[in-house]
């Protein structure tokens, strides 16, 4: 299904290094990643478009490519499937992109091809950073079925961190990233504090969706499964 993009992507990468052959990848910034600014200024004002509810009053402080899979479980051969959330490493996109002016076309894209990349570790890493958003910002996870966004790699006291709950959903768009094997793309989110957020952050979008959806039925599946995604997660807070 994904065949012409992981092709598309392997193309780039080749070009790429065959223009750099002999030296190693620098930075713009000197070798050294850009500080991030107190808030993703410019980048909010280029937030993809959705019937969520917006974030106003809010600050972005960290927009995050999350990079994983949406895990399932099954009762029977024709029982609707269940989940039990997801794992996914969050990766800093806002950092470089906020001060990028291709920002706006490039978010469309940046999911589907890393999940089409995400099965091939060294292809995966060299997109990342060759693009810039290799930095670990951290992990998504479910804690007793709570959404949780722990952005432990984040150096402040305490570290921002997020316990969701759905606020807001809605299709995602036609032209998303169908998936690894066509399954479809997640809904886009808006998930909002639960309780016991920290670090200024206490809202988060998830958005740009790229495969993870569940089967209809479970017919043919393992009680428990996993299906590979990627997303956006845009997480906003109070203004600093």
């Amino acid at each position: 299904m994904l065949s012409s993009t992981i092709s598309t992507a392997i193309l780039a990468l080749s070009i790429f290094a065959s223009t750099v052959t002999g030296a190693p990848w620098k930075s713009p910034y000197g070798g050294q990643p850009k500080p991030r600014s107190p808030a993703l200024s410019k980048l909010q004002l280029k937030m993809p478009a959705t019937t969520l509810p917006p974030p106003t009053g809010l600050q972005l402080k960290f927009v995050g490519l999350g990079i994983g899979t949406q895990n399932y479980t099954c009762d029977n051969d024709t029982a609707p499937v269940g989940t039990t959330g997801a794992l996914a490493t969050l990766y800093d996109l806002g950092t470089r992109l906020n001060d990028d002016p291709m920002a706006q076309w490039k978010l469309a894209s940046i999911s589907g091809l890393a999940l089409s990349l995400s099965s091939n570790t060294k292809l995966l890493d060299g997109y990342l950073q060759m693009s810039g958003y290799s930095k670990v910002l951290g992990n998504h996870f479910f804690t007793v079925k709570i959404p949780t966004f722990s952005l432990s790699k984040v150096q402040s006291t305490p570290f921002p961190l997020v316990f969701g709950k759905k606020n807001g959903t809605m299709d995602a768009p036609s032209t998303s990233c169908p998936g690894t094997k066509g399954e479809g793309a997640v809904p886009w989110l808006q998930l909002v504090d639960n309780g016991g957020s920290q670090g200024g952050v206490n809202t988060v979008y998830r958005l740009e969706t790229a495969g993870g959806k569940s089967p209809a039925a479970c017919t043919g599946q393992k009680k428990t499964f996993e299906v590979p995604y990627a997303a956006q997660y845009w997480v906003f807070g109070p203004a600093s």
